[in-house]
């Protein structure tokens, strides 16, 4: 597009139980931007889902921002801003609760890497609205004043992610008629089931097959109807023609997206350890598994500067069998959320990921078998041996026997179950997808009824 500007506008925390989605605020912008406007926008990429720190206190329900990037023809760019604006005022008017705090922010003429670091800050740590505003405003990232909710953090991180460089997967959202909202969704389990098995690994977390569940339809009233997650936008039409739907679709959206990417696994040392930070910890299991009431697994891990609590929780099974069958000296990198400190635990890594490294020799101390009977000895007090419970045999210097125990653990990595992990997750299904080159242009990327 000749004599054109650059431009980039990300959308936050429209979500409500209402029923607001800040993706089917997005989608209802972009209908406005193509159909009624004649201003004329070039998509210089898919609409970008954009999920941050799940470990936020804060966060939305899957706390994902949306940024699109465009070109319009110069003079055009105020246009595009009032209409973000008005058509987020309207949304939010309509879908309005205590609980959202709608953002916006714009990025004129390119050069979306200077909100990279902003963009890291937020996908691994804690961001404050005065951290990011400062940020802003240091870089020239327009707020409208009229869409300055908290949700501003989120879009203006979001304006730096998916740089060059960095691994993505895409989502197809379809969204509901509004006669639809609020009921039960119409989507058949069994073509779902069928979808995953054809079209696995090129796609990925649409269907548990543990608890024989279809993950692709969210709960609740909203405008969703369905996200099916793959590796790349042909497979994604392919899936939704497979399932089976009887209700009519109002319009769908192929997003480029980092979840599924482990984006947020940065390596970091115990010592560094805040609440609600995500973390990679490469370290030394230094105490034997416990499990505590509800069938969570904890056990501590150590590194260079110091020892930590890890617990993988009940829903997270069968991540928590291989939980149960570390051992002291095991080698491993957990990676999951800080949870603060409560009256009854520790801080504690809330973990959704393990890679075993090396295994430590399992080793147990028995007691002797009766030299006489061949009964297991007992012992006799504290220096004096041990004596044999069946024929009152005793031994005063002998000693326990070391006992090498085979390990039932394999070195590999090991994940929650997508239904309890989070997006941004990678599962075991995606190792080997992995993409570093930038995507193609935007192909059939949209439909609207």
């Amino acid at each position: 597009m000749s004599d054109a500007v650059e431009i980039h506008v990300a959308f936050d925390d429209h979500d409500s139980p209402r029923g607001g989605c800040t993706t089917h605020l997005v989608s209802l912008f972009i209908y406005i931007l193509l159909k009624e406007t004649s201003i004329n926008p070039l998509f210089l990429d898919y609409p970008l889902l954009i999920r941050l720190n799940p470990g936020v206190p804060w966060k939305t329900r899957g706390n994902g921002a949306v940024v699109l990037r465009l070109s319009v023809p110069r003079g055009r760019e105020k246009d595009l801003v009032e209409l973000a604006v008005q058509t987020s005022i309207e949304y939010s008017s309509a879908f309005k609760s205590r609980t959202s705090s709608p953002g916006l922010a714009v990025l004129m003429g390119g050069k979306a890497e200077r909100m990279r670091p902003l963009y890291l800050k937020a996908l691994t740590d804690v961001v404050t609205p005065d951290i990011a505003i400062r940020y802003a405003e240091k870089h020239s990232i327009l707020i409208p004043k009229e869409v300055r909710g908290r949700g501003v953090i989120g879009a203006l991180a979001a304006l730096g992610g998916l740089i060059s460089g960095e691994d993505y997967t895409y989502e197809l959202l379809a969204y509901r008629v509004p006669d639809m909202w609020g009921e039960p969704r119409r989507i058949s389990g069994g073509s779902v089931r069928r979808m995953a098995l054809a079209t696995e690994p090129l796609t990925f977390s649409n269907y548990d097959f543990i608890k024989e569940k279809p993950l692709i339809a969210p709960r609740g009233p909203d405008p969703v109807l369905l996200g099916i997650r793959g590796n790349y936008p042909w497979i994604l039409r392919k899936s939704l023609e497979m399932l089976e739907i009887e209700e009519p679709i109002d319009a769908w959206i192929i997003y480029r997206s980092n979840q599924g990417t482990d984006a947020h696994c940065i390596l970091r040392k115990l010592s560094e350890l805040r609440p609600y930070q995500t973390a990679c910890i490469r370290g030394v299991v230094s105490g034997k598994p416990r499990i505590i009431r509800g069938g969570h697994v904890c056990f501590n891990i150590k590194d260079q500067g110091g020892e930590h609590q890890a617990c993988i929780y009940e829903p997270a099974k069968p991540l928590t069998l291989i939980g149960e069958k570390l051992w002291p000296g095991d080698e491993i990198i957990v990676q999951g959320v800080v949870r603060p400190p409560s009256l009854h635990e520790p801080q504690t890594i809330n973990v959704e990921k393990i890679e075993v490294l090396k295994l430590a020799p399992k080793i147990v101390y028995r007691n002797p078998t009766c030299p006489r009977c061949g009964h297991t000895m007992k012992s006799a007090g504290r220096g004096k041996g041990f004596k044999c419970p069946k024929c009152g045999y005793r031994v005063k210097n002998a000693s326990k026997i070391a006992v090498r125990i085979p390990r039932r653990l394999k070195l590999g990595v090991f994940t929650a179950p997508p239904r309890a992990s989070g997006h941004l997750l990678k599962p075991l299904s995606r190792i080997g997808w992995e993409k570093k080159r930038p995507p193609p242009p935007p192909e059939k990327w949209f439909y609207y009824s």
